[in-house]
């Protein structure tokens, strides 16, 4: 009788050994997940940054002689891995705006001249080195070129 419940003592350790291992193995997984995530959002933010900062330089270096105001830019990171959709929804102008310019609102101090509001929206590319994630940001900013 006590050679049957040595088997049995053994086995109950053999599944809590097992049973602890399957739980840590679970958690390993979702560490690496949450790690993998953390890089990809994390990413996706310093290339938000960036569109920003390339928006306003390509809205210094637009040609206004037209009469008309840069509405819309696109961008897209060199390893394809997010793109950047950037909408300018106001212009802040110092007296008098441009005539075909409807986004553009003029204002009466000199000091709020050549604000953009801008909003601004990243998303991840149907990527091998995304790991297949999707990412979407989207931030409204004020900022003055």
């Amino acid at each position: 009788m006590r050679k049957g419940i040595g088997l049995v003592w053994a086995i109950i350790i053999l599944l809590l050994i097992a049973s602890l291992m399957a739980a840590v193995t679970k958690i390993a997984f979702f560490s690496v997940k949450h790690t993998s995530d953390s890089y990809m959002i994390q990413r996706a933010q310093l290339f938000m940054h960036s569109a920003i900062e390339n928006a306003i330089l390509a809205i210094e270096g637009y040609d206004r002689s037209s009469g008309k105001c840069l509405k819309k830019i696109h961008f897209t990171d060199e390893d394809k891995r997010f793109e950047a959709n950037i909408t300018i929804l106001r212009y802040y102008i110092y007296k008098k705006c441009p005539a075909n310019c409807d986004v553009c609102i003029p204002v009466k101090t000199d000091f709020s001249n050549g604000y953009v509001l801008m909003d601004v929206k990243v998303a991840s590319l149907n990527n091998a080195k995304n790991d297949k994630k999707k990412i979407l940001l989207e931030k409204v900013t004020l900022q003055r070129p």
